[in-house]
């Protein structure tokens, strides 16, 4: 019998508990797999009557300091008191699985080798992407392939918002209130619109693929705040779409990841990722471009990938060339770079802009002279970078994306622009 301790009974959790008790599962496991306790706040609020009464604690040791109890799933979420019971759980020799994305972007490496000394497993396959299975096959991959790059849409809230922005018109606000009504977004939305839920699961996989601990703070990353309905219609004169993406590559053993809102042709594979829906495109030099395709978040998804883990702890199907294999390499933010969208609000003299443009030497194309709309030539991300700090904006009304740097020739019929 294989004895689980699960650490949190909310959305995640209670899919957890459904999946471990479902006669689909049952029947398709040799292993009799039970939940002997369950960590909640508050022992007594009242709760679905399909949990037994006995089965709730409000002391962790309960679970972590139990001999009897072999796997520990935690699913609270945040940094504390998490990381401490993750910690003690290992020192208590109990494998950990855990959904844990926020945790996890931050202290991998620490509890990998945790769990590398004391031959257990810390697995996190729900940390990245819900329900599709890529921290696994990414593992697999990047012990035979040379992984290049990382490339995808990671957060089904802001790509639920941005297909309503794009196929019903709708504004930036008004998507967001109906993710909310849908329950796609949370009451407090910052994570998933300023790109900082993305900015964690890019951490993790590109820790994973070049074999180097890569941190958060090396990554540049943007939300989805600034972009208008004005944004869209120009857009869409372009044949382009608005994607929310998650990119890092490496080159010569150095490396540079950003998370930002990005401009993709309309018949690319991204432009066809629709509402909370995710995708993970990983390229290696000896298999090529795979691509990885599903639902990104929610109750059962999430669940089903916990489980998955908990079947190859069971299985002893966990491998530890993560934490033996590391590579130190070094950022490098030149190696990103395309045409840039901006647009500018009537508030900022264009003279100021042009004038500041030409210091940079940035050439670029007119969309529109109101609300100042222009796509740069192709340049490198820093440059565009410093361009904007110069500016100064604080908190005006402007936008810029960076266009996929595979689209060379962006003018069409409907956008006159003028070569400048």
């Amino acid at each position: 019998m294989v004895k689980i301790g699960l650490l949190g009974i909310g959305t995640v959790g209670s899919g957890v508990y459904e999946i471990l008790n479902s006669k689909t599962f049952k029947n398709s496991i040799d292993e009799n797999i039970t939940i002997s306790k369950i960590l909640v706040r508050n022992i007594n609020k009242e709760r679905d009557s399909k949990y037994p009464k006995d089965i709730f604690t409000d002391d962790p040791n309960e679970i972590i300091d139990n001999p009897e109890i072999d796997i520990v799933i935690e699913v609270m979420g945040g940094i504390n008191p998490a990381y401490k019971y993750i910690n003690k759980a290992l020192n208590n020799k109990k494998h950990v699985v855990t959904a844990n994305k926020e945790l996890v972007s931050i202290y991998l490496d620490e509890l990998s080798e945790k769990a590398y000394n004391n031959n257990l497993g810390f697995l996190f396959e729900a940390s990245v992407a819900g329900g599709i299975p890529i921290i696994k096959p990414l593992t697999k991959l990047s012990k035979i392939n040379d992984i290049k790059e990382i490339k995808g849409i990671l957060n089904g809230t802001t790509n639920f918002i941005l297909t309503k922005m794009i196929d019903e018109n709708l504004s930036f606000d008004d998507a967001l209130s109906l993710a909310k009504d849908l329950g796609y977004a949370e009451a407090d939305p910052t994570n998933d619109i300023e790109g900082f839920d993305v900015l964690r699961k890019l951490a993790i996989l590109s820790t994973i693929a070049f074999k180097s601990k890569i941190e958060l703070k090396d990554i540049l990353c943007r939300g989805i705040k600034s972009i208008k309905k004005e944004d869209i219609i120009f857009f869409k004169k372009l044949r382009l779409k608005i994607k929310l993406v998650a990119n890092a590559i490496k080159k010569d053993n150095k490396f540079s990841s950003v998370v930002e809102p990005m401009l993709v042709n309309e018949n690319s594979t991204l432009s066809t990722v629709k509402d909370a829906f995710n995708i993970v495109s990983v390229t290696g030099n000896q298999v090529g471009e795979l691509n990885f395709y599903g639902q990104g978040a929610g109750k059962s998804p999430t669940a089903n990938a916990v489980i998955s883990d908990v079947v190859d702890i069971i299985n002893n199907d966990f491998d530890y060339s993560l934490y033996k294999e590391k590579n130190i390499s070094s950022v490098n933010t030149k190696l990103f770079s395309g045409r840039y969208y901006i647009r500018i609000s009537e508030d900022i003299k264009n003279s100021e802009v042009f004038n500041r443009l030409k210091k940079f030497n940035i050439k670029y194309e007119i969309l529109n002279n109101e609300d100042l709309a222009l796509v740069t030539e192709h340049i490198p991300s820093n440059v565009m970078e410093d361009f904007i700090r110069s500016m100064d904006f604080k908190g005006n009304d402007f936008c810029y994306v960076r266009i996929d740097g595979a689209l060379k020739n962006m003018k069409s019929k409907e956008a006159a622009l003028t070569i400048i």
